[in-house]
């Protein structure tokens, strides 16, 4: 993400990443977050006004990589193998940032209601884009006669719950109703 994107640099972002992570938006201080970033604290609110919008802009910053890391991988035809490939990737990333997992998880509940209107929006375009594959796979016959809309939440809310991981592939395929042994 180029530093003009959201108009906060880099490095407020590294150093803000982890301390949301670990302390939470309540508990993160901004006069802390100068301190991991090596400026004054009267310095860092040239970079960003306040701590709300920061939250936002690593809660941004998060989903774009996420989403850049996701859209470099190649797509599959069959809708199947795709919906699989999704909740892998999705898995896998949430098991190599945990961090990040967490931030996007819990801390979302700091936003203001026009930032989580924004997050509402991109969290909606993940789900538009599962129940895309899900309808191509309703038309390969790859799943049964199921409401889209509906498996789509419910896939994105297991993969939520990342820390289920070895339950959420088979709950996931168990609600496209697919056969034993087409999985």
């Amino acid at each position: 993400m180029a530093e003009a994107s959201h108009g906060c640099a880099r490095f407020i972002l590294e150093a803000a990443r982890p301390l949301l992570a670990q302390a939470g938006y309540a508990g993160m201080s901004m006069r802390q977050l100068a301190s991991h970033a090596g400026v004054l604290p009267g310095s860092l609110y040239h970079h960003v006004a306040g701590k709300q919008e920061l939250l936002l802009w690593v809660v941004q910053d998060v989903l774009e990589q996420r989403a850049a890391a996701w859209h470099s991988l190649a797509r599959r035809r069959n809708a199947l193998a795709e919906v699989r490939s999704f909740i892998g990737f999705m898995l896998a990333w949430q098991a190599a940032h945990p961090g990040e997992a967490h931030i996007l998880r819990h801390e979302h509940r700091h936003l203001t209601p026009h930032q989580q209107a924004w997050l509402a929006r991109h969290t909606h375009s993940a789900q538009a884009y599962l129940q895309g594959v899900l309808q191509r796979g309703r038309r390969q016959g790859v799943c049964g006669d199921i409401d889209v809309e509906s498996v789509a939440l419910a896939i994105l809310a297991l993969i939520d719950t990342g820390h289920l991981e070895t339950h959420v592939q088979r709950l996931a395929m168990c609600l496209l109703e697919v056969p034993a042994g087409r999985g």
